[in-house]
């Protein structure tokens, strides 16, 4: 408690330059006497505190100082600054305000190093909004109604209370309790495809951790082959460690994957570029599908 207390009649000073000992007390609940105290605190550890005396005098630093390495080295103060500025990727309403604070506390600027936009290519404002209409309704636990797309292409309606957002495998997710089936369930972002808040939750819930046994859906051990004009794809989209490279060029992925209805159009989208070396049930998948898409498009 005392070492907050400093802090906070140190940034009072470098906010304020003058403060008076009266005026801190009211603020942090304590005796005048105490407030000189901290202050004789904060000279021994070498901060320039002053009195001033008349009308509009009080606790005061000496002009120009800011806050060095009495208190946080200049990494320590690099790395606050960059996390503080990270909050710019998730446009935290206030950030600016704290950054900007904490540059003059430490009379350093930091330049940002980090950008990162939510949405996709042509769809920029559309995406950012509803982004943002969920992780406010994580932070301000409000329900939220949204239209779902589910992996069958089925779209309906769900009352959900949203928990948290998760970032996993190049997508967002939102964990949610769902009103409408009862249940808890992980809801991609990107298959949200409207949503509005229409209430406050009732009480916070927390998802649950998955136990070891729990939902286990087994994997699948999957070889590619793709020619080398897919390179560009298989190291955006495949750990570099399952990718092995061909004296020919081609590029051979061994990966293992939850055998579902999504991996043979996941395959597909590569078109004649990937050979699938196994399983053999997904090459007999692939032989029908494309039996189909010849049929489709043969007039």
């Amino acid at each position: 408690m005392k070492e907050s207390r400093l802090f906070f009649i140190l940034y009072h000073l470098v906010a304020n330059r003058t403060v008076t000992a009266g005026q801190l007390a009211d603020k942090l609940d304590v005796s005048v006497r105490t407030i000189y105290r901290d202050v004789e605190r904060l000279c021994e550890a070498g901060i320039p505190v002053y009195t001033t005396s008349g009308r509009h005098g009080g606790l005061a630093l000496v002009e120009g100082y800011t806050l060095d390495s009495v208190l946080f080295s200049s990494e320590e103060k690099r790395t606050i600054l960059a996390s503080l500025q990270s909050l710019d990727a998730t446009q935290e309403p206030g950030h600016e305000v704290v950054v900007e604070k904490l540059s003059a506390l430490f009379g350093d600027q930091e330049d940002s190093w980090l950008e990162v936009d939510f949405s996709g290519w042509g769809s920029r404002e559309l995406d950012n909004r509803k982004f943002n209409m969920v992780r406010d309704a994580v932070i301000n636990h409000r329900v939220l109604e949204i239209e779902y797309c589910n992996s069958k292409g089925e779209q309906d309606i769900r009352m959900l209370e949203p928990l948290q957002m998760l970032y996993k495998a190049r997508a967002w997710y939102l964990k949610a309790y769902c009103r409408t089936n009862g249940g808890f369930r992980l809801f991609k972002l990107s298959r949200i495809l409207s949503a509005k808040a229409v209430g406050r939750q009732v009480e916070k819930k927390c998802y649950p951790a998955p136990s070891p046994t729990e939902h286990e859906t087994p994997y699948t051990t999957f070889i590619l082959r793709f020619s080398a004009v897919m390179a560009y794809r298989v190291y955006d989209e495949f750990d570099a460690t399952s990718v092995q490279k061909e004296k020919d060029g081609t590029l051979l992925v061994t990966t293992c994957w939850p055998y579902d209805s999504w991996v043979a159009g996941y395959v597909l989208s590569f078109g004649p570029s990937v050979t699938v070396v196994e399983p053999q049930c997904l090459r007999d998948e692939i032989h029908e599908m494309a039996k189909k898409l010849c049929e489709l498009y043969k007039t």
